[in-house]
C-alpha cells in the first residue's frame, strides 16, 4: 500500500508511533511517505531531537521526510497515495482541518488526499479533546473519508479531558476506512489498551 503519513507534535507520543511503524511498516511492506508539521521540524523536546525524529523516519521509510508546505504541496496533483494516516493527531492539526485551514504541510497533505477523495485516518492525542477541542473532532467526523482511531480517556483523573487513540488499532482503522467504514466502537475500551 502506498501510504501517506503524518505527525505532528504530540511529542510525548513520538516514541510510541516510531515503535509501532518500525513493526507495522516492515510486516504490512507499506510504502510510506512521510511528512511532518512544522513544529516536528523546528523543535527538540525531552522526548527527542528534531534530527532524530527525521532520520528515524527516513531509515523506516528509505525517503525524505517532507516538513514545508513547499514539499506538501506535490501530494495534490503528483500523487496516487491510497490513504493517509496522521498519527499523532493534534488538537491543533484537527483545528486546522475542522476549519478548512491549510497552512501548514500535514494539513495541506489532508487536504491534497480529500481532493483526490481518498480516505484519511486520525489517531488523535490531545490533552483537551473533551473540552474545547471536541467541536473540532466531531465536526470532522460528519464529513466523508474522514476517520478516527479509536480512543479512551489516557488519565481520567488527572487529565479529564485528555484522551489519545489505541494506536495498535491504527490498522484495523485504516483497512475499515478503505472500505469506507468507521471502525467501531470508537470509544476504545482502555482496560484492553493498558
Amino acid at each position: 500500500m502506498k501510504l501517506l503519513w503524518g505527525i505532528c507534535g504530540s511529542f510525548c507520543n513520538h516514541p510510541k508511533i516510531l515503535d509501532y511503524l518500525y513493526k507495522e511498516a516492515q510486516k504490512n511492506e507499506w510504502d510510506l511517505q512521510f511528512v511532518i508539521s512544522e513544529n516536528c521540524a523546528s523543535c527538540d523536546t525531552r522526548f527527542g531531537t528534531k534530527e532524530y525524529l527525521i532520520k528515524t523516519l527516513e531509515d523506516i521509510s528509505h525517503k525524505k521526510v517532507f516538513s514545508s508546505i513547499v514539499q506538501a504541496e506535490t501530494v495534490g496533483p503528483y500523487s496516487d497515495f491510497e490513504a493517509m494516516v496522521i498519527a499523532p493527531c493534534t488538537a491543533s492539526c484537527l483545528s486546522h482541518l475542522a476549519c478548512g485551514n491549510y497552512d501548514h504541510s500535514v494539513s495541506l497533505c489532508a487536504k491534497a488526499m480529500l481532493r483526490n477523495e481518498k480516505p484519511i485516518v486520525l489517531a488523535i492525542a490531545s490533552n483537551d479533546i473533551l473540552s474545547l477541542s471536541s467541536c473540532n473532532l466531531f465536526t470532522l467526523l460528519q464529513h466523508k473519508n474522514i476517520y478516527v482511531v479509536p480512543f479512551y480517556q489516557d488519565d481520567p483523573i488527572k487529565k479529564p479531558n485528555s484522551c489519545i487513540s489505541d494506536f495498535d488499532l491504527i490498522l484495523p482503522a485504516l483497512q475499515n476506512a478503505l472500505k469506507g467504514k468507521q471502525l467501531q466502537p470508537l470509544f476504545a475500551n482502555r482496560n484492553q489498551t493498558l
